[in-house]
């Protein structure tokens, strides 16, 4: 049995949020297994005396069938492991057994994770934007070092009296987490968004009973209507990073630049909170072309790839389950999305 690295998997409930990225916490695991109707769950892999951490959400397919995927967000290993092509073909024997015959990983760019697999077995997506962090006095000391267009544009949002403020989702308002969600909502549809990242006004509140003050809602409200201009959610982790998660802004807000206002602001808050980066998120296309990459790539310290890996685990239960029920979308891997109407 030469070659074959014995490697050992065991099944755990979550890993304990405060030390780990935000995204592979139990309770931000958890949060996503109650929106998407899945089972978090997370995969202990050791082999040659290391340890990595597999989280994952696993979806029952029905039929005696089951998929896997990284929750929305990022996922992918966490630890010291990296996988050998005979360990990546235990890892899919073994999920085989346990009847997943697939999964889908996306991997964590702030810490570069895909590099823990056999390169062959990463797409590159797209490309996510990191902005470095520090304490500064005032906002002021922090604006003189901004770039001069970034900083014209903070300082026009200013003048037009737009002003950010945050609250903590341990205590946060009902009815500002209802305002938001109603700006969110109106955007999306207006967009024809997928339905999937339409969300819930159910789903912000869970991010306030699961998260708590591991999240934070921005705002910018009209001084004079007191109506919700924009809103973001930021979250924050116990390795240093605060990270940029959802947000809306109306199209005035956005004409007053007050989406550069926002951002800053945030940069300057988690930056005297002693984190160390903030994590912008990605843009929409590769080439870094739209709007969305050219307005995150603005804040950037640093550039990050966007990897993905699909595996299939068993080829013959994964064909048989894409032809047992008709596929609206057969380019999607994940079966259910494949079939979703």
């Amino acid at each position: 049995r030469s070659g074959m690295s014995r490697m050992k998997f065991t099944w755990e409930a979550g890993l304990d949020s405060a030390n780990v990225p935000v995204y592979m916490g139990r309770a931000y695991q958890n949060l996503l297994a109650d929106y998407d109707h899945t089972e978090a769950r997370v995969l202990t892999c050791t082999a040659r005396g290391q340890t990595s951490h597999l989280p994952m959400l696993v979806r029952d397919l029905g039929n005696g069938q089951k998929e896997a995927y990284s929750a929305y967000g990022y996922g992918g290993l966490l630890g010291e492991l990296s996988l050998s092509n005979a360990d990546v073909a235990e890892l899919k024997a073994f999920l085989a057994e346990t009847s997943i015959l697939a999964l889908f990983i996306r991997h964590t760019p702030f810490i570069t994770n895909q590099n823990a697999w056999p390169s062959d077995l990463s797409t590159l997506s797209r490309r996510t934007y990191g902005a470095s962090l520090q304490p500064h006095e005032h906002f002021s000391t922090y604006l003189a070092g901004l770039p001069q267009k970034l900083r014209w544009s903070v300082n026009y949002a200013q003048r037009a009296g737009l002003q950010v403020s945050f609250h903590d989702m341990s205590m946060c308002p009902d009815s500002k987490i209802q305002a938001f969600y109603r700006l969110y909502a109106g955007l999306m549809q207006q967009k024809s968004t997928a339905n999937y990242y339409l969300f819930s006004e159910a789903f912000f509140f869970e991010h306030a009973r699961h998260l708590g003050a591991r999240c934070e809602l921005a705002e910018i409200v009209n001084n004079e209507t007191g109506e919700l201009m924009a809103g973001a959610f930021f979250l924050t982790d116990g390795t240093g990073w605060a990270h940029y998660h959802l947000s809306a802004a109306t199209r005035e807000l956005m004409k007053h630049q007050g989406m550069e206002l926002l951002i800053s602001s945030a940069i300057f808050r988690y930056g005297n909170d002693g984190y160390r980066a903030l994590h912008l998120g990605g843009g929409h296309a590769l080439d870094e072309s739209d709007g969305l990459s050219r307005f995150k790539a603005k804040f950037a310290s640093n550039r990050f790839d966007f990897c993905c890996t699909k595996l299939i685990c068993d080829d013959a239960g994964y064909l048989m389950e894409r032809q047992r029920l008709p596929l609206a979308h057969p380019d999607f891997f994940l079966i259910t999305d494949a079939r979703a109407f």
